[in-house]
């Protein structure tokens, strides 16, 4: 008898980084989390728009629903659309999700917020420099490293849990993984953080900023009305 070595799985490549990919990446996301029986799913989501997305897929499964995000009444500067506001602030969009079921998270990415001012400068951190390794996979890779992060701090993920987490290249989605939980203090000790597949990313993981509709591809008219 063969031994067994594992098992071939295969990984969605899109063309471009962007929204433009969300829908795909959800349904990917999901049907990779009922394959393996795990029952959350985490999104990274800034506005809430792809949130809502999540929410109306997963309605009626046994899915629980995590939505991550930033802290209240912070913003993307100097975007394409504008200063674009962050961390949900739409009530009727938080509102919405609670209601569908959703848990969300407003808090501080420990891979950014604490030594963002020293970033700024143009002074390399800890954080900035483990986010960049991620990016080498994709921008949302790094991301959903930070939410799952989050979500562990917040008490709503276990240490050791299994989940799938989704998040992408500025706004809308693009990456998913498997993923296993952990509390950001230990995030570098080992057989805690691991990710344990990729599911969907960009095969190109580089973008222009600000965003020019051609490596980064999709509608921008839901995230305007955000801007300043």
């Amino acid at each position: 008898m063969t031994e067994k070595l594992g098992e071939l799985q295969s990984i969605f490549y899109f063309d471009v980084c962007g929204s433009v990919n969300t829908e795909k990446t959800l349904e990917l996301a999901m049907q990779r989390a009922q394959l393996l029986d795990l029952n959350k799913l985490v999104v990274a989501s800034e506005t809430g728009v792809s949130a809502l997305k999540a929410a109306k897929l997963i309605e009626g499964s046994e899915i629980q629903l995590v939505v991550v995000t930033s802290a209240a009444g912070t913003k993307i500067k100097g975007t394409t659309i504008g200063d674009l506001k962050i961390g949900i602030p739409d009530s009727k969009i938080w509102q919405h999700l609670v209601k569908s079921g959703a848990t969300i998270i407003r808090a501080t990415d420990p891979l950014y917020n604490v030594g963002a001012v020293f970033e700024h400068q143009k002074i390399p951190t800890l954080g900035s420099l483990f986010r960049q390794c991620l990016r080498l996979i994709s921008p949302g890779t790094a991301v959903c490293v930070g939410v799952v992060l989050m979500a562990t701090d917040n008490g709503v993920l276990a240490e050791g849990e299994e989940v799938v987490a989704v998040a992408g290249s500025w706004v809308g989605l693009d990456t998913a993984i498997v993923v296993s939980a952990a509390n950001s203090v230990h995030l570098f000790e080992r057989g805690k953080v691991e990710i344990r597949e990729v599911i969907c990313k960009p095969r190109n993981p580089s973008y222009s900023w600000p965003v020019n509709q051609q490596d980064w591809v999709g509608d921008l008219t839901p995230y305007e009305r955000f801007a300043d």
